[in-house]
Protein backbone atom coordinates (compact mmCIF):
# COMPACT_ATOMS: atom_id res chain seq x y z
CA UNK A 1 0.00 0.00 0.00
CA UNK A 2 1.74 3.26 -0.97
CA UNK A 3 1.97 5.99 1.73
CA UNK A 4 0.66 9.16 1.69
CA UNK A 5 4.52 10.68 1.35
CA UNK A 6 4.82 8.24 -2.05
CA UNK A 7 2.00 9.38 -3.55
CA UNK A 8 2.83 13.44 -3.47
CA UNK A 9 6.34 11.95 -4.80
CA UNK A 10 4.88 9.82 -7.41
CA UNK A 11 2.51 12.89 -8.62
CA UNK A 12 5.77 15.47 -8.41
CA UNK A 13 8.02 12.87 -10.90
CA UNK A 14 5.35 12.22 -13.16
CA UNK A 15 4.72 8.66 -12.15
CA UNK A 16 0.79 9.38 -11.68
CA UNK A 17 -1.49 12.06 -12.27
CA UNK A 18 -3.31 13.98 -8.82
CA UNK A 19 -6.75 12.20 -10.29
CA UNK A 20 -5.49 8.97 -9.83
CA UNK A 21 -3.62 9.57 -6.99
CA UNK A 22 -7.01 10.93 -5.50
CA UNK A 23 -8.95 7.38 -6.75
CA UNK A 24 -5.73 5.14 -4.74
CA UNK A 25 -6.44 7.07 -1.67
CA UNK A 26 -10.29 7.12 -1.67
CA UNK A 27 -9.80 3.38 -2.53
CA UNK A 28 -7.34 2.91 0.58
CA UNK A 29 -10.09 4.73 2.98
CA UNK A 30 -12.73 2.17 2.24
CA UNK A 31 -10.84 0.23 4.92
CA UNK A 32 -13.17 1.01 8.05
CA UNK A 33 -10.86 3.00 11.12
CA UNK A 34 -7.81 3.20 8.73
CA UNK A 35 -4.44 3.46 10.32
CA UNK A 36 -0.86 2.00 9.68
CA UNK A 37 1.63 1.68 12.58
CA UNK A 38 4.23 -1.28 11.57
CA UNK A 39 5.32 -0.94 7.54
CA UNK A 40 6.94 -4.63 7.67
CA UNK A 41 9.24 -6.81 10.41
CA UNK A 42 11.89 -3.67 9.66
CA UNK A 43 10.08 -1.49 12.06
CA UNK A 44 9.74 -4.74 14.21
CA UNK A 45 13.27 -5.47 14.24
CA UNK A 46 14.41 -1.39 15.12
CA UNK A 47 11.72 -1.75 18.34
CA UNK A 48 14.36 -4.98 19.64
CA UNK A 49 16.96 -2.72 19.05
CA UNK A 50 15.51 0.09 21.03
CA UNK A 51 13.93 -2.31 23.63
CA UNK A 52 18.17 -3.71 24.07
CA UNK A 53 19.29 0.16 24.53
CA UNK A 54 16.51 0.97 26.69
CA UNK A 55 17.79 -2.79 28.81
CA UNK A 56 21.18 -1.40 29.08
CA UNK A 57 20.45 1.63 31.45
CA UNK A 58 19.98 -0.38 34.08
CA UNK A 59 23.28 -1.67 33.82
CA UNK A 60 24.79 2.05 33.62
CA UNK A 61 23.17 2.16 37.21
CA UNK A 62 25.81 0.00 38.45
CA UNK A 63 28.68 2.29 37.52
CA UNK A 64 29.84 3.54 40.73
CA UNK A 65 31.17 6.45 39.04
CA UNK A 66 28.10 7.32 36.89
CA UNK A 67 25.91 9.62 38.56
CA UNK A 68 21.72 7.62 38.33
CA UNK A 69 20.72 11.24 37.66
CA UNK A 70 23.37 11.48 34.87
CA UNK A 71 21.82 8.11 33.47
CA UNK A 72 18.82 8.89 33.02
CA UNK A 73 19.09 12.31 31.08
CA UNK A 74 21.71 10.56 29.16
CA UNK A 75 18.70 8.15 27.90
CA UNK A 76 15.81 10.47 27.88
CA UNK A 77 18.51 12.85 25.47
CA UNK A 78 19.42 10.05 23.59
CA UNK A 79 15.75 8.47 22.82
CA UNK A 80 14.55 11.75 22.04
CA UNK A 81 17.10 11.77 19.63
CA UNK A 82 16.51 8.74 17.88
CA UNK A 83 12.91 9.65 17.85
CA UNK A 84 13.93 13.45 15.86
CA UNK A 85 15.67 10.74 13.16
CA UNK A 86 12.74 8.40 12.43
CA UNK A 87 9.87 10.63 12.40
CA UNK A 88 11.81 13.40 10.38
CA UNK A 89 14.39 11.23 8.25
CA UNK A 90 13.85 7.43 8.09
CA UNK A 91 10.22 8.01 8.44
CA UNK A 92 9.80 4.90 10.37
CA UNK A 93 6.33 5.54 12.33
CA UNK A 94 6.41 2.10 14.79
CA UNK A 95 10.24 3.14 16.23
CA UNK A 96 9.38 6.68 16.16
CA UNK A 97 6.32 6.03 18.69
CA UNK A 98 8.51 3.58 21.21
CA UNK A 99 11.40 6.04 21.23
CA UNK A 100 8.93 8.98 22.10
CA UNK A 101 7.44 6.08 24.90
CA UNK A 102 10.89 4.89 26.24
CA UNK A 103 11.90 8.88 26.17
CA UNK A 104 8.77 9.46 28.68
CA UNK A 105 9.46 6.52 30.54
CA UNK A 106 12.95 8.16 31.35
CA UNK A 107 12.17 10.97 31.84
CA UNK A 108 9.55 9.77 34.59
CA UNK A 109 12.35 8.08 35.70
CA UNK A 110 14.10 11.22 36.64
CA UNK A 111 11.22 12.61 38.47
CA UNK A 112 10.96 9.63 40.05
CA UNK A 113 14.05 10.37 42.12
CA UNK A 114 12.42 13.45 43.67
CA UNK A 115 8.94 12.09 43.69
CA UNK A 116 9.31 8.45 44.64
CA UNK A 117 10.30 5.31 42.48
CA UNK A 118 6.07 3.85 41.41
CA UNK A 119 5.28 3.25 37.70
CA UNK A 120 2.01 4.39 36.41
CA UNK A 121 0.30 1.11 35.93
CA UNK A 122 0.54 1.54 39.55
CA UNK A 123 -0.83 4.59 39.99
CA UNK A 124 -3.63 3.82 37.25
CA UNK A 125 -4.36 0.92 39.32
CA UNK A 126 -4.22 2.44 42.10
CA UNK A 127 -7.06 5.45 41.59
CA UNK A 128 -9.28 2.64 39.86
CA UNK A 129 -9.25 0.71 42.63
CA UNK A 130 -9.86 3.12 44.93
CA UNK A 131 -5.97 2.04 46.75
CA UNK A 132 -4.75 5.53 48.95
CA UNK A 133 -1.00 6.03 48.18
CA UNK A 134 1.72 8.15 50.02
CA UNK A 135 3.45 8.29 46.48
CA UNK A 136 2.67 11.94 44.86
CA UNK A 137 1.07 10.47 41.87
CA UNK A 138 -0.41 13.79 40.92
CA UNK A 139 3.13 15.08 40.28
CA UNK A 140 3.97 12.13 38.67
CA UNK A 141 0.79 12.22 36.15
CA UNK A 142 1.63 15.77 35.98
CA UNK A 143 5.17 15.03 34.93
CA UNK A 144 4.68 12.36 32.18
CA UNK A 145 1.47 14.64 30.51
CA UNK A 146 4.25 17.07 30.31
CA UNK A 147 6.51 15.37 28.65
CA UNK A 148 4.20 13.45 26.16
CA UNK A 149 2.57 16.98 25.35
CA UNK A 150 6.59 18.21 24.29
CA UNK A 151 6.60 15.16 21.92
CA UNK A 152 3.04 15.50 20.67
CA UNK A 153 4.22 19.43 19.74
CA UNK A 154 7.87 17.95 18.03
CA UNK A 155 6.87 15.07 16.59
CA UNK A 156 3.18 15.08 15.88
CA UNK A 157 2.64 11.69 15.93
CA UNK A 158 -1.25 11.00 16.27
CA UNK A 159 -1.13 8.19 18.33
CA UNK A 160 0.56 10.05 20.67
CA UNK A 161 -3.03 11.19 21.65
CA UNK A 162 -3.64 8.16 22.96
CA UNK A 163 -1.12 8.08 26.04
CA UNK A 164 -1.20 12.03 26.33
CA UNK A 165 -5.40 12.11 26.90
CA UNK A 166 -4.98 9.01 28.99
CA UNK A 167 -2.21 10.68 31.59
CA UNK A 168 -4.49 14.02 31.36
CA UNK A 169 -7.66 12.71 32.32
CA UNK A 170 -5.75 10.52 35.13
CA UNK A 171 -4.26 13.82 36.44
CA UNK A 172 -7.28 15.83 36.12
CA UNK A 173 -9.57 12.30 37.74
CA UNK A 174 -6.57 12.31 40.57
CA UNK A 175 -6.82 16.85 41.49
CA UNK A 176 -10.98 15.75 41.48
CA UNK A 177 -10.50 13.16 44.16
CA UNK A 178 -8.24 15.33 46.14
CA UNK A 179 -11.54 17.81 46.69
CA UNK A 180 -14.47 15.52 46.18
CA UNK A 181 -15.18 11.75 46.59
CA UNK A 182 -15.13 9.06 44.21
CA UNK A 183 -18.23 8.66 43.40
CA UNK A 184 -18.69 11.95 41.90
CA UNK A 185 -15.15 12.30 41.01
CA UNK A 186 -15.48 9.60 38.29
CA UNK A 187 -17.82 11.80 36.43
CA UNK A 188 -14.41 13.62 35.71
CA UNK A 189 -12.98 10.11 33.69
CA UNK A 190 -16.94 10.79 31.77
CA UNK A 191 -16.61 13.94 30.99
CA UNK A 192 -13.40 13.47 29.53
CA UNK A 193 -14.27 11.10 27.69
CA UNK A 194 -17.33 12.58 26.12
CA UNK A 195 -15.07 16.17 25.14
CA UNK A 196 -12.10 13.28 23.09
CA UNK A 197 -15.74 11.69 21.72
CA UNK A 198 -16.52 14.75 20.28
CA UNK A 199 -12.89 15.86 19.12
CA UNK A 200 -13.17 12.72 17.05
CA UNK A 201 -16.41 13.74 15.40
CA UNK A 202 -15.33 16.92 14.26
CA UNK A 203 -12.38 15.60 13.01
CA UNK A 204 -14.03 12.99 11.38
CA UNK A 205 -16.39 15.30 9.60
CA UNK A 206 -13.08 17.10 8.56
CA UNK A 207 -12.21 14.13 6.74
CA UNK A 208 -15.34 11.83 5.91
CA UNK A 209 -13.78 9.95 3.15
CA UNK A 210 -10.88 9.19 5.77
CA UNK A 211 -7.97 9.77 3.07
CA UNK A 212 -5.73 12.42 5.11
CA UNK A 213 -4.56 12.69 8.76
CA UNK A 214 -8.07 13.73 10.45
CA UNK A 215 -8.85 10.18 10.56
CA UNK A 216 -6.26 8.81 12.49
CA UNK A 217 -5.96 11.76 15.23
CA UNK A 218 -9.93 10.88 15.36
CA UNK A 219 -9.23 6.80 15.67
CA UNK A 220 -7.12 7.39 18.47
CA UNK A 221 -9.69 9.97 19.99
CA UNK A 222 -12.77 7.18 19.97
CA UNK A 223 -9.99 4.69 21.27
CA UNK A 224 -9.53 6.49 24.04
CA UNK A 225 -12.80 8.61 24.74
CA UNK A 226 -14.89 5.34 24.22
CA UNK A 227 -13.96 3.23 27.68
CA UNK A 228 -13.58 6.40 29.57
CA UNK A 229 -16.95 7.47 28.71
CA UNK A 230 -18.56 3.62 29.06
CA UNK A 231 -16.59 2.79 32.30
CA UNK A 232 -17.90 5.09 34.87
CA UNK A 233 -21.54 5.08 33.64
CA UNK A 234 -21.99 1.72 34.08
CA UNK A 235 -19.80 1.17 36.81
CA UNK A 236 -21.65 3.77 38.40
CA UNK A 237 -24.87 2.05 37.70
CA UNK A 238 -23.44 -1.23 39.57
CA UNK A 239 -21.83 0.49 42.19
CA UNK A 240 -24.91 2.76 42.97
CA UNK A 241 -26.94 -0.70 43.06
CA UNK A 242 -24.36 -2.67 45.23
CA UNK A 243 -24.73 0.43 47.48
CA UNK A 244 -28.10 0.91 47.74
CA UNK A 245 -29.00 -3.08 48.08
CA UNK A 246 -26.20 -3.28 51.08
CA UNK A 247 -24.11 -5.86 48.94
CA UNK A 248 -20.59 -6.88 50.32
CA UNK A 249 -20.26 -10.02 48.26
CA UNK A 250 -20.18 -11.74 45.02
CA UNK A 251 -22.60 -14.97 46.73
CA UNK A 252 -24.64 -11.81 47.79
CA UNK A 253 -24.57 -10.14 44.57
CA UNK A 254 -25.70 -12.97 42.30
CA UNK A 255 -28.49 -13.81 44.55
CA UNK A 256 -30.41 -10.26 43.88
CA UNK A 257 -32.78 -9.38 41.90
CA UNK A 258 -31.23 -7.06 39.61
CA UNK A 259 -33.72 -6.78 36.51
CA UNK A 260 -33.77 -3.33 36.37
CA UNK A 261 -30.44 -2.99 35.88
CA UNK A 262 -30.19 -5.73 33.48
CA UNK A 263 -32.26 -3.71 31.20
CA UNK A 264 -30.44 -0.59 31.71
CA UNK A 265 -27.04 -2.00 31.20
CA UNK A 266 -28.86 -4.13 27.93
CA UNK A 267 -30.48 -0.87 26.88
CA UNK A 268 -27.49 1.43 26.93
CA UNK A 269 -25.02 -1.31 25.48
CA UNK A 270 -27.69 -1.40 22.24
CA UNK A 271 -27.21 2.47 22.21
CA UNK A 272 -23.16 2.66 22.37
CA UNK A 273 -23.90 0.00 19.57
CA UNK A 274 -26.09 2.37 17.33
CA UNK A 275 -24.18 4.99 18.08
CA UNK A 276 -20.92 3.49 16.92
CA UNK A 277 -22.47 2.35 13.80
CA UNK A 278 -24.00 5.50 12.82
CA UNK A 279 -20.25 7.15 13.64
CA UNK A 280 -18.54 4.30 11.57
CA UNK A 281 -16.48 3.41 15.22
CA UNK A 282 -16.31 0.26 16.48
CA UNK A 283 -14.77 1.15 19.55
CA UNK A 284 -17.74 2.54 21.03
CA UNK A 285 -19.36 -0.96 20.99
CA UNK A 286 -16.23 -2.68 21.41
CA UNK A 287 -16.18 -0.81 24.94
CA UNK A 288 -19.25 -2.19 26.18
CA UNK A 289 -18.64 -5.70 25.61
CA UNK A 290 -17.31 -6.69 29.44
CA UNK A 291 -20.18 -4.96 31.50
CA UNK A 292 -22.82 -6.62 28.61
CA UNK A 293 -20.98 -9.85 28.97
CA UNK A 294 -21.26 -9.89 32.57
CA UNK A 295 -24.69 -8.26 33.37
CA UNK A 296 -26.24 -11.10 31.04
CA UNK A 297 -24.38 -13.95 32.54
CA UNK A 298 -26.16 -13.19 35.83
CA UNK A 299 -29.13 -12.89 33.79
CA UNK A 300 -28.82 -16.17 32.55
CA UNK A 301 -28.17 -17.74 35.80
CA UNK A 302 -30.88 -16.19 37.35
CA UNK A 303 -32.91 -17.54 34.74
CA UNK A 304 -32.30 -20.76 36.13
CA UNK A 305 -28.94 -22.39 34.58
CA UNK A 306 -25.67 -22.84 36.38
CA UNK A 307 -22.89 -20.67 37.06
CA UNK A 308 -20.79 -22.35 34.96
CA UNK A 309 -22.94 -22.74 31.86
CA UNK A 310 -24.40 -19.26 32.01
CA UNK A 311 -20.60 -18.14 31.79
CA UNK A 312 -19.91 -20.84 28.88
CA UNK A 313 -23.56 -19.82 26.77
CA UNK A 314 -23.17 -15.89 26.87
CA UNK A 315 -19.70 -15.16 25.70
CA UNK A 316 -20.08 -17.54 23.06
CA UNK A 317 -23.24 -15.92 22.07
CA UNK A 318 -21.82 -12.14 21.71
CA UNK A 319 -18.45 -13.60 20.34
CA UNK A 320 -20.51 -14.88 17.86
CA UNK A 321 -23.01 -11.99 17.52
CA UNK A 322 -19.78 -9.60 17.52
CA UNK A 323 -18.03 -11.59 14.50
CA UNK A 324 -21.12 -11.38 12.50
CA UNK A 325 -21.94 -7.54 13.46
CA UNK A 326 -18.15 -7.13 12.31
CA UNK A 327 -18.20 -8.75 8.86
CA UNK A 328 -21.84 -7.34 8.23
CA UNK A 329 -20.37 -3.94 9.61
CA UNK A 330 -21.28 -1.97 6.21
CA UNK A 331 -24.68 -3.50 5.32
CA UNK A 332 -25.73 -2.87 8.98
CA UNK A 333 -24.77 0.76 8.41
CA UNK A 334 -26.40 1.41 5.52
CA UNK A 335 -29.67 0.13 6.79
CA UNK A 336 -29.69 1.84 9.68
CA UNK A 337 -28.94 5.15 7.71
CA UNK A 338 -31.96 4.65 5.59
CA UNK A 339 -34.37 4.88 8.39
CA UNK A 340 -32.86 7.66 11.04
CA UNK A 341 -32.88 10.97 10.21
CA UNK A 342 -30.45 13.73 9.36
CA UNK A 343 -28.53 10.99 8.01
CA UNK A 344 -26.33 13.91 5.83
CA UNK A 345 -24.58 14.29 9.23
CA UNK A 346 -23.11 10.97 9.31
CA UNK A 347 -20.43 9.22 7.34
CA UNK A 348 -22.02 7.67 4.37
CA UNK A 349 -21.87 3.70 3.66
CA UNK A 350 -19.13 2.52 1.87
CA UNK A 351 -21.36 1.77 -0.98
CA UNK A 352 -22.93 5.20 -1.72
CA UNK A 353 -19.10 6.64 -2.26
Amino acid sequence: MLERDDLDTSIAEGIITPEQAAAIRAKRAENDEPFKLVSNFGDVFLCIGLLFVYWSQSAFLLLADVPVLWVYVGFAVLFWLIAEFFVFSARRKFPAVVAIVLFVMSAHKIAGLWLGDISLTGIAFGYFAGIESEIRSVEHLAVVTAALFLALLRFRQPIIVLGLGLCATLLAFALAREHMAETPARMVLAGCGIAFLIVGFILDMRDRARTGIYHEWALWLFVLGSPLTVHPIFLGLIGEQLAATGTRSFNEFIRLDLEGLIWTVTALAAGFALLGLLLDRRSLVASTLLYLAAILTYATFRSGMGISTAAAIVPLTIGILVILLGVGWDHARAVLLRIVPFRSAFRPPIRYR
